[in-house]
Formats: structure tokens, sequence, C-alpha cells
């Protein structure tokens, strides 16, 4: 073979292995790009996670080290804080999903003039300021209505305060429900109440489970409108970590009070998320 037929062959040799050069190359900037990316994310998820992980980590504090001991807190002299923060929140989510579910069926099953401008009002509480509320409140309940640090009037706050996170969910699922299923069961000889225990209210399951979360997440948690409202005998959690910080400054036991606030909030979001997914959470707080 001649000099000439020798660089051709090279040539031709190098241009066969050129594409699979080229691909490995965009292979290694592409696992790069995601370790750049996954990195990106895992950086700011730690930011982000970083105030709960060291108010976990100093709830452990003791004279003797790291230890449980500060959690008897939670469960002693905190819980009847607990218990009280447990139970408004699910008052407040009875409440809301008794006034919520027909509102929600009006707007969507019938034609009601200036649907747009009531949903809007209904809404409001959402973009007012969270002590704008409770001045607001503080307001009527001392000239209106007479119910002053009492606890039906922080019920009533919370109700006030989360009604649009019932509400918007299961708007959403009522749109996302055809009309055939209830046709179809009134059709095989179902009531209307049988309808709509049996058909309508299982297909809702999603929205009506995303609404309970939303209202779970934001009144057990709920400090400045709690602040405005409560009276003397009804100290909720989040109400007693602001007292004691206030007072004896940022103690290991009222940081194993927050910590505790912060797991159970989060327990209950991942659950939601594990079961629902994020669908019926648009137009919400979260999404």
């Amino acid at each position: 073979m001649t000099t000439r037929g020798k660089a051709s062959a090279k040539r031709k040799e190098a241009a066969a292995q050129r594409p699979g050069l080229w691909a490995r190359v965009a292979r290694q900037r592409r696992r790069i790009l995601d370790l750049v990316q996954h990195g990106y994310i895992w950086l700011w998820m730690l930011i982000f996670v970083l105030p709960f992980l060291t108010t976990f980590f100093y709830s452990l504090r003791t004279a003797d080290g790291i230890s449980l001991r500060p959690y008897q807190h939670v469960f002693g002299s905190f819980k009847d804080n607990l218990v009280l923060s447990f139970e408004v929140t699910v008052i407040s989510i009875v409440l809301n999903l008794l006034l919520a579910l027909p509102a929600a069926y009006a707007i969507v099953r019938f034609p009601i003039p200036g649907k747009g401008f009531l949903l809007s009002v209904l809404n409001l509480a959402l973009y007012t300021p969270a002590a704008v509320m409770g001045i607001s409140l503080v307001i009527v309940y001392n000239f209106l209505f007479h119910i002053a640090q009492t606890l039906t009037g922080l019920i009533g706050a919370y109700v006030v305060g989360t009604y649009p996170l019932m509400l918007i969910p299961i708007i959403v699922a009522l749109r996302d429900l055809p009309q055939v299923y209830e046709e179809a069961a009134r059709c095989l000889g179902a009531n209307r109440l049988q309808t709509l225990f049996r058909v309508e209210l299982p297909l809702l399951g999603p929205g009506i489970s995303a609404g309970i979360l939303l209202t779970f997440v934001i009144v057990f948690n709920e400090f400045l409108v709690t602040l405005f409202v409560a009276g003397p005998g009804n100290t909720t959690a989040a109400l007693r970590v602001f007292n004691l910080t206030r007072t004896a400054g940022i103690q290991p036991s009222t940081a194993a009070l927050a910590s505790t606030m912060q797991i159970v909030s989060f327990v209950v979001v991942i659950a939601f998320f594990r079961f629902f997914g994020s669908r019926y959470l648009k137009g919400t707080y979260l999404i």
C-alpha cells in the first residue's frame, strides 16, 4: 500500500471513530450538568432546612450533653398547649368543611351572577396581612360579637383565615368531576343524598384532603392572629413558644416544643404528597 493510501485509511479510521468520541464527550457534559443541577438543588434545600435542623439539634442540648430530656416538657408542662392546638385545628377543619362543601358546589354547578367577584371576596383572607386580620377581628369581637379573648373567637378567627384554603381545592376537584357520574347515579335510582355520600364525596376525596391539609398546617402553626385574639386561657403551642422565647430566652425545652410542631406538620405534608400529590393545591399558598 502506498503512503497516500495509508494516509487515506487513517483518515477514514479517524472519521469512523469521531462519532463515538463526540458521543462520549456529550455524555460527560450531561453528567457534569446533572451533577451541577443536583448540587444546586441540594445546596438550596440545605439552606432552607438549616433553621429547622438547627432548632432540632439545639433542642437536644442539656448540661450533661446530648439528650432527649427537653422533650419531657413537650408531654409535660406543654401538653395542654399542644392539645389545645390539636383541638382548635380539628374544630376549624370540621367547620371549614361544612361551610366550603355547599359553597363550592353552588359556585361550580349553578350559574350564580357575579361568580368571579364572589369568589374573590371569599378568597380575601388569603391576601390580607395577618396583622391586619388580627386587629380587624379584635375590633369586631369587642364591639359587635362580644367574644373577645374566648375560645369561640379563636376558632372563628381560624375559620375566617383558612376558609379559602378549604374552598379552593374542593372547587378544583368539583370542576374535574364530570356531571355524568351524578346523572348515572340518579338514573340508577339513587336519591340526592345517596348520590352525594356514595358517589360525589368519595370522588372529591383528594380535593377535600387537600383542604384539610392546608387548614391543618396553617391553623396548627398560626401565631400572629392568635396573638391578637387569644385570651389568657387559650394559649396554643405556637403562642407558648413565643411567650417562652420572650420571657426566658431560647431554651432547649422551647426548641423541643417548636421541633415537635415542625415534625408534626412535616409528617402530615409528606403523607399527603405521598398519597394524593399536588394537583388540588393549585391556587393556594403551596402551589
